[in-house]
C-alpha cells in the first residue's frame, strides 16, 4: 500500500445516519496544517495551557536574563574584551529568539490551542526562529574555537584576535545564520506549523527530494558541524594542557623548583577544563539534539512516530537554552557576577555573593607566589623578585591606557615588555651574584653591566651547580602558564562552579593583552 495514503487529510466527514457531512477542525484554521497531523487526535486543552505557562515563564526568563547580560558587559568597563563581545552576541540571539519565539507570540497561541496569526506569519516566525537557532548554536561554536585559541596558543591570540576582527566574526555568523534560513521561502523547503498547531519551523514531515535535502543541508550544517567544533575544541584543549604542564614539569626539575603553581595544580585544571566540556556538550545536546533526531525520524524512519507530542518536546527544550545560555555563559563569569552584585545585590540573596579581591591584586599575589620558588633556587634578596613584579601591574595599567587613548601601542608595549622582564632577570643576577654564585652571559665578551643593561633578546644564563640554566626561557615558560592558566580561567566561566583567578606576567605586551582579551 503506498505510504502516502496512509496521510491524506480526511478533511470531510460523511455521518450517513444523520445524513450530514462534517468538516474536520483543521479545515477552519487560517494557516497550513500538514496532512501528517490530521492522523491524531487533538491534543487537550490542558496540554495547551500548561505549554502557554512553561513558555511564559521560559521567555520572560530568557528576555529579561539576556538583557541584563547585554547591559552588564557593554556598561562594565572590564568586560568590553574581544572575547566577550561573543558573549553578548550570544545574549542577543537569545533574547530575540525568546522575544519572537516564546512570549508574546507562541504563549496567546497555546491559550488559543492554535496558530492565530495566519499563514505568512508562520512563516516569518519559522525565519526567525531559524536564524536566530542558527545564530546561537554558531556563537556557541565561535565561543570554543576562541577558548581553543586562547589556552593552545596564547600568544598568538593576543595578538590577532581584536575587537575588529570579533566584530567580523560575529558578522559572518549574522550573514551564515541569515543565508541558511532563507532558502524555505524561495522553494527550497519551507516552513509549517507543528506539534500542537501552536508554533511554527521547518517542514522535517515532507519527503520530496526538495525538502529532503534541505532538511539533510540543515542537520549537516546546523547541528552535527557545530557540535563536532565545539567537541573537538575542548579535546584540543585538554591536549594542549598536558603537552604544557608537562614542558612546565622539565623546566621545574632543570630548576629544581618543588613550588610553581602550574605544577601543583596540573590534574586541577585539567579536570576542570572536562567538565566544562561535558557541561556545554550537554547543554548543546539537550537544547537541539531532539530537534534533530525528530528531524531525522520525520525524513526517514517510520512517520507515526512523530505524534503532536514527541514533535512538541523539541519546542519546548530549543526555547529553553535562550533561559539557560545565559546562566552557563554568563552568570558563572565572576566579573560579570561582581558587576551585577554592585548593580543589584537582591539577587545573590539564596546564594554565595562575588569575591571582591580585584584580579590585579589576585594576580600580583599569584605571580608573587611563583617567582617565590625561583628565588629559593637562586638564594635569597626576595624583595628585588618583589619590587620588579609588582610593578607588573602598573605596567599593564598604563599599556591599557595607551590602548584607550588610541595611541599605536606596538613599540610602547614592547618598550614596557623589555623593562619588565629586564627588571626580573636583573633582579635573578642581583640574587646569584650576593650568594657569590657564577652569572654567564652570552655573548660571552659581555660584562656584567652591558648585560643587565642589554635589550630583552641577550640571553641570560645562571650557573646553577654546574648547570647552566637558561633564565629568560624559563620565565617565559612561567609565562606562558600564566597565559594558558589566564584563558583556561575564562573557559571555567562556561560552568557554574568553576572560576580560580589565575596569575599572570611576562612580555608585558602579551600579558596586557591577554588580561585584557580573556577577561
Amino acid at each position: 500500500m503506498d505510504s502516502t495514503a496512509t496521510y491524506l487529510p480526511p478533511t470531510t466527514v460523511t455521518d450517513i445516519s444523520m445524513n450530514e457531512t462534517t468538516t474536520h477542525i483543521f479545515d477552519t484554521y487560517t494557516f497550513f496544517v500538514h496532512p501528517h497531523w490530521y492522523n491524531f487526535p487533538l491534543v487537550s486543552d490542558n496540554w495547551h495551557y500548561a505549554i502557554g505557562v512553561f513558555i511564559s515563564i521560559v521567555g520572560i526568563i530568557g528576555i529579561f536574563g539576556n538583557a541584563t547580560v547585554i547591559y552588564i558587559f557593554s556598561t562594565t568597563k572590564n568586560l568590553k574584551t574581544p572575547s566577550n563581545m561573543f558573549i553578548v552576541n550570544l545574549a542577543l540571539s537569545d533574547m530575540i529568539f525568546s522575544l519572537v519565539m516564546g512570549f508574546p507570540l507562541l504563549t496567546i497561541s497555546a491559550f488559543n490551542k492554535k496558530w492565530i496569526w495566519g499563514n505568512t506569519a508562520c512563516e516569518l516566525y519559522g525565519l526567525v526562529g531559524g536564524i536566530f537557532g542558527l545564530m546561537s548554536i554558531t556563537t556557541l561554536s565561535a565561543i570554543s574555537v576562541d577558548r581553543y585559541y586562547a589556552i593552545a596558543h596564547p600568544l598568538r591570540a593576543a595578538r590577532n584576535m581584536t575587537r575588529k576582527k570579533a566584530f567580523i566574526m560575529i558578522c559572518i555568523v549574522w550573514v551564515w545564520s541569515l543565508c541558511a534560513s532563507l532558502p524555505p521561502l524561495f522553494g527550497w523547503g519551507r516552513y509549517v506549523a507543528e506539534g500542537f498547531q501552536t508554533s511554527c519551523t521547518f517542514d522535517y514531515l515532507t519527503t520530496t527530494p526538495n525538502n529532503r535535502t534541505y532538511i539533510f543541508f540543515l542537520y549537516l550544517f546546523g547541528f552535527a558541524a557545530p557540535l563536532l567544533v565545539i567537541a573537538l575544541s575542548y579535546i584540543l584543549i585538554i591536549r594542549a594542557l598536558k603537552k604544557h604542564e608537562r614542558k612546565m614539569q622539565q623546566m621545574a626539575a632543570k630548576m629544581k623548583v618543588d613550588d610553581i603553581k602550574a605544577n601543583q595544580e596540573k590534574t586541577k585544571a585539567e579536570v576542570k577544563v572536562a567538565k566544562v566540556a561535558i557541561i556545554i556538550v550537554f547543554f548543546y545536546m539537550l537544547s537541539w539534539s531532539p530537534y534533530a533526531t525528530v528531524a531525522l525520524i520525520g525524513q526517514f524512519g517510520p512517520a507515526e512516530w512523530v505524534t503532536p507530542f514527541l514533535s512538541e518536546l523539541p519546542v519546548m527544550l530549543a526555547k529553553a537554552s535562550a533561559m539557560h545560555n545565559p546562566i552557563v555563559y554568563a552568570l558563572s563569569h565572576p566579573k560579570f557576577r561582581e558587576a551585577l552584585y554592585k548593580r543589584a545585590p537582591w539577587i545573590f540573596c539564596c546564594c554565595e555573593p562575588p569575591s571582591k579581591a580585584t584580579p590585579r591584586t589576585s594576580k600580583a599575589t599569584n605571580v608573587s607566589r611563583t617567582m617565590s620558588g625561583l628565588s629559593d633556587t637562586v638564594g635569597g634578596a626576595a624583595s628585588e623578585l618583589s619590587s620588579c613584579v609588582s610593578n607588573l601591574s602598573d605596567t599593564r595599567e598604563n599599556t591599557l591606557e595607551m590602548r584607550r587613548t588610541g595611541k599605536n601601542s606596538n613599540d610602547q608595549e614592547t618598550g614596557n615588555s623589555s623593562q619588565l622582564i629586564q627588571g626580573l632577570v636583573q633582579a635573578l643576577v642581583g640574587v646569584t651574584n650576593q650568594q657569590n654564585r657564577q652569572v654567564v652571559y652570552l655573548p660571552q665578551n659581555q660584562s656584567a653591566q652591558q648585560a643587565q643593561g642589554a635589550d630583552q633578546n641577550n640571553v641570560f644564563v645562571v650557573d646553577n651547580g654546574g648547570q647552566k640554566i637558561d633564565i629568560k626561557a624559563y620565565l617565559q615558560e612561567i609565562i606562558a602558564a600564566e597565559k594558558i592558566a589566564d584563558a583556561v580561567k575564562d573557559t571555567e566561566t562556561n560552568s557554574v562552579e568553576m572560576r580560580n583567578e589565575p596569575s599572570t606576567s611576562q612580555d608585558e605586551k602579551e600579558a596586557s593583552k591577554v588580561e585584557s582579551h580573556h577577561v
